[in-house]
């Protein structure tokens, strides 16, 4: 795998940055499912004044969404290191086409190319 500067050298260190990058977002995801749990326990918002209710709201519409982004990442991370165990890592997933070094340098769990994850990303949006 030395195509477009892609060695073994570069996939182990990038394979050393995924695994903290893994343990960093499990440790976010611990702390968001703490936060969810301790707002169950709060109890019943609705003897609180509107204030609190629209706070209380908030918080949860936040973790809920930051809790989406972690998972949604951390499923990306997990992909990029199967990828490097299968040998396939810079490869993109959609198209077959190398993933530039840069790309992976920026994003270590990029498993598209540039263009193909807009693609990705338009697909999955909902119409407006």
């Amino acid at each position: 795998m030395s195509d477009g500067g892609i060695d073994r050298r570069f996939v182990e260190r990038q394979r050393q940055r995924l695994l903290q990058l893994k343990e960093e977002l499990e440790r976010i995801q611990s702390g968001v499912e703490e936060d969810q749990r301790e707002r169950r326990e709060e109890g019943d918002f609705t003897q609180h004044d509107r204030g609190d209710q629209s706070q209380y709201l908030f918080s949860r519409s936040m973790d809920a969404t930051l809790g989406e982004q972690v998972d949604r990442r951390l499923e990306e991370v997990n992909r990029a290191l199967q990828k490097i165990e299968e040998g396939s890592y810079g490869v993109c997933d959609d198209t077959g086409e190398r993933i530039p070094r840069g790309r992976l340098e920026a994003v270590p769990e990029a498993v598209r190319t540039l263009e193909a994850q807009q693609r990705y990303e338009r697909e999955r949006r909902p119409p407006a």
